[in-house]
């Protein structure tokens, strides 16, 4: 019975007549890890029995077991290996030696899955994807050329089944293991957000936009040559529908398509999945910063820390002695003065109140783009506007403007699913922002 012929009933009835199961606790496991280094990575396939029981000590001492069992928790770990078809014995006649082992493809495939580092990039993916358009070319070649069984078996079958097929499997694990790297950068930015997310900005904004770049380089080279693949996928199934032996073969060429599909389909979920958790991480950022009151305040009294060297002076002369007593001589001959009204101008302004005039005057600044049709590049206004205000206000200030310009309209190219666009710089200090224009008011 083949893979593609068993069904679901096939494949339980299949499991239990074998009594298949998998039971790793943690020192299982690292004793597995040991057999594989033991074997030095496959270089020395076969360890003798007394090698294991070294190799198990390693993972006892580990562990802080007792010395006093280690023999027979090794031989019982030994068998429990074996019996669940992660480790071969070879035992040859009485008297002949102890035994040999080697890991099965189940060990082996355990061990690679937790040891072996997962290298997820654009030239692995266009390497593997370059092999799978040769293959396809090797095939519509040999289906061209009339073959007889066996070449037919080794050139079309054989390569669809075993070559084209492994390499899209090992495509699909490419894309498994970015969903681990997916899931260990949410962990991540979750745990940095958690501590301090005041500091933790520009760490979470490089992560998202590291991961970000690395799956939209990967879909632009799956999409580049997905297309081409399954054009070639698709004569081949015209040349199978006009061949003598295509009828076996077309099944396999189907479900090679449906694969190629799945993980084009799959890469592009990926990344509008990504795209709205980006939003999300964002979101949640900008609300803590508008949740922060004291924000304007908190930022000049870091910078007046940071600053301190620069302008000592002024607090040790405030402090001297001399300046105290004059300073309350002045207090006491200028009492009236000094309670009575304040002038308008240093009355004491809520931010609210400071926040709304600012946006009146942004709003009214931006109406000249709607009333005008004119398209509205973030980047360029932000630039403007920001020349005409101190840097410490630089940040409350594109915030303002930013949440204006968003209530005129939106951008046409974002709706239409473009990519993002670059980064630009808005003023002197490293600041930049990203945003398409918005042309549709």
């Amino acid at each position: 019975m083949t893979e593609m012929s068993r069904t679901l009933p096939d494949w339980i009835g299949w499991v239990k007549q074998e009594n298949l199961g998998v039971n790793l606790p943690p020192e299982r496991l690292a004793f597995l890890l040991a057999i594989q280094i033991f074997g030095r990575g496959g270089e020395q396939p076969q360890l003798s029995e007394a090698e294991l029981h070294h190799a198990f000590g390693y993972v006892s001492k580990g562990f802080e077991q007792a010395e006093e069992t280690l023999a027979s928790r090794a031989n019982n770990a030994i068998n429990d290996l074996v019996r669940q078809r992660l480790l071969s014995r070879f035992q040859g006649e009485p008297g002949e030696g102890e035994s040999l082992y080697r890991l099965t493809r189940l060990g082996i495939a355990i061990v690679e899955f937790f040891a072996a580092q997962r290298e997820v990039s654009q030239i692995k993916l266009s390497l593997q994807l370059e092999q799978i358009a040769r293959d396809l070319d090797t095939v519509a070649e040999a289906i061209a050329g009339d073959p007889d069984e066996q070449e037919w078996a080794q050139e079309v079958e054989g390569r669809l089944k075993y070559s084209v097929s492994e390499q899209l499997a090992r495509i699909d694990d490419t894309q498994r293991a970015m969903d681990e790297q997916q899931n260990a950068v949410k962990a991540n930015i979750a745990a940095l957000l958690n501590k301090n997310w005041h500091e933790a900005i520009s760490a979470c904004e490089q992560l998202l936009r590291e991961t970000g770049l690395t799956l939209r380089e990967l879909q632009d080279t799956l999409d580049k040559a997905g297309h081409g693949l399954q054009q070639s996928l698709l004569n081949i199934e015209e040349q199978l529908q006009q061949s003598e032996l295509g009828s076996s073969v077309a099944p396999l060429c189907q479900q090679l398509q449906a694969r190629l599909d799945a993980i084009i389909l799959w890469g592009s979920q990926c990344i509008e999945l990504w795209a709205r958790y980006d939003l999300h991480v964002h979101r949640f950022i900008r609300t803590a910063i508008d949740m922060d009151k004291n924000r304007a305040f908190s930022q000049r009294l870091r910078e007046s820390i940071r600053q301190f060297e620069d302008h000592n002076w002024r607090l040790c002369i405030a402090q001297a002695r001399p300046l105290l007593e004059l300073r309350d001589e002045t207090m006491a001959a200028y009492a009236e003065e000094v309670t009575g009204e304040l002038p308008v101008e240093l009355e004491y302004h809520d931010m609210v109140d400071v926040a709304a005039e600012l946006s009146g005057r942004i709003r009214d600044h931006l109406q000249a783009f709607p009333l005008s049709g004119q398209p509205l590049d973030m980047a360029a206004v932000l630039k403007d506007y920001l020349h005409d205000y101190p840097q410490y206000q630089h940040f409350d200030i594109a915030r303002l403007l930013i949440d204006e310009a968003v209530k005129l309209g939106h951008a046409n190219a974002e709706c239409m699913g473009a990519a993002q666009p670059d980064w630009q710089r808005i003023n002197a200090h490293g600041a930049k922002v990203q945003a398409h224009v918005i042309d549709q008011y």
